[in-house]
């Protein structure tokens, strides 16, 4: 066991240190599966460690059964940053990690600046008439 001196840690260390230990909790705690009201607690504790990271949401409250598998509806502030959607708890708890299809990824640029998306190996670019053109090898 590593022993940690929380007194000579500053507010960022302090921070992290909570993040890592409530990622650890939630990820011991949830890592088989759960019937819905297990799912429903989840979603609460998971929802307090979002919110300590920073992370805001207008909704996150509803659930579907959709896939096999019951999903919450997330509506994130941070658009830019994070997208809505359907989201497994083990996709919404990804997003405590900064990982996992909440994110948005970055859209590679061109030397002109102009925004190309990779789609099965082959980068392509939307034109304003909905076209797409693709680069040549």
């Amino acid at each position: 066991m590593t022993d940690i001196d929380i007194q000579e840690l500053g507010i960022p260390e302090l921070e992290r240190l909570r993040d890592a230990v409530n990622q650890r909790l939630l990820q011991l705690r949830y890592s088989n599966r759960h019937t819905l009201p297990e799912l429903l607690r989840m979603l609460e504790e998971l929802k307090g460690v979002l919110n300590d990271q920073g992370k805001q949401w207008r909704s996150l409250e509803r659930w579907q059964w959709m896939d096999g598998q019951i999903r919450f509806w997330l509506n994130p502030t941070d658009q830019v940053q994070y997208q809505s959607g359907w989201y497994t708890i083990d996709e919404l708890l990804q997003w405590s990690y900064n990982a996992g299809p909440v994110i948005v990824r970055d859209e590679e640029f061109d030397d002109d600046g102009e925004t190309w998306t990779e789609v099965d190996g082959v980068r392509i670019r939307w034109l304003p008439d909905g076209t797409m053109l693709r680069e040549s090898l």
